[in-house]
């Protein structure tokens, strides 16, 4: 399994000294990036022997995803310019999340929105078969969006999406906020495309076994022979201490 830590490419040669396999920075910050910005980007990146093998916030809140003032063009335009950039920087896996985006107006149909959403994963699915990419859809919880809260609402969307780019993720954070049951993942098995961690208790780095249910959520991951990625996405308070005892957890956890 390889680990990795969402974060800025900036701080990419960082997180490579401490160990990490790849780092995971967000669509939206390189998207809006000038070309000397990207140039730049790029030049940290080629110097870096880790790449940023994943990408997460993959819509600024501004783009409607549900409701009235949907604009699909738009969103394709957006995405084939998104991933164009991505790809150049080692990208393999783009998480689906964007709660704001895609949370469903006052008194907008849950139905329709649940429809315009599959059509916009199918646009991204084909989207990032141009280049490589596989979508995984982030379950996230109630107090973020109101569409797609549980791995398993997000097994019933991939499976409507029906795109062989279109996967899942599961996050352990959401998962314990929604007190999911950690059987779902052996359920949603090789449907599942990537993984994010953090100590639910706060939202902070994992570092140490005892502090949350990690053993089951490993297990079962183990049960279905996952071996993708899976990345932190916490707030770590001091990254030189934290982030290597973290990064030693999940590699033990994973054995």
């Amino acid at each position: 399994m390889k680990i990795g830590v969402c974060t800025g490419v900036e701080n990419i040669k960082k997180m490579e000294d401490i160990g990490f396999d790849y780092i995971e920075p967000s669509v939206v910050s390189i998207a809006k990036m000038n070309d000397e910005e990207f140039n730049a980007a790029m030049n940290l990146v080629d110097g870096s022997n880790i790449k940023c093998e994943a990408f997460n916030v993959l819509f600024p809140g501004n783009i409607r995803l549900t409701g009235s003032e949907v604009d699909e063009g738009g969103i394709k335009d957006y995405l084939e310019r998104a991933f164009a950039r991505v790809s150049r920087l080692g990208a393999k896996v783009i998480v689906f999340g964007s709660g704001g985006a895609r949370k469903i107006p006052d008194g907008w149909s849950r139905e329709e929105a649940w429809k315009q959403l599959v059509r916009i994963a199918r646009i991204a699915g084909d989207v990032a078969a141009e280049y490589g990419l596989t979508i995984a859809m982030e379950p996230l919880n109630t107090s973020e969006t109101n569409i797609l809260n549980s791995v398993e609402e997000g097994l019933r969307f991939v499976t409507d999406v029906g795109h062989t780019h279109v996967k899942l993720l599961a996050d352990f954070y959401h998962m314990r906020r929604e007190n999911e049951d950690m059987d779902v993942l052996v359920k949603a098995g090789s449907i599942i495309a990537h993984l994010h961690i953090a100590n639910s208790n706060g939202r902070v780095c994992p570092l140490d076994r005892s502090e949350d249910v990690y053993d089951a959520f490993f297990q079962k991951l183990k049960e279905v022979g996952y071996q993708g990625r899976i990345s932190i996405e916490a707030g770590i308070k001091d990254v030189d201490r934290d982030a290597p005892v973290g990064l030693n957890l999940l590699r033990e956890l994973s054995k």
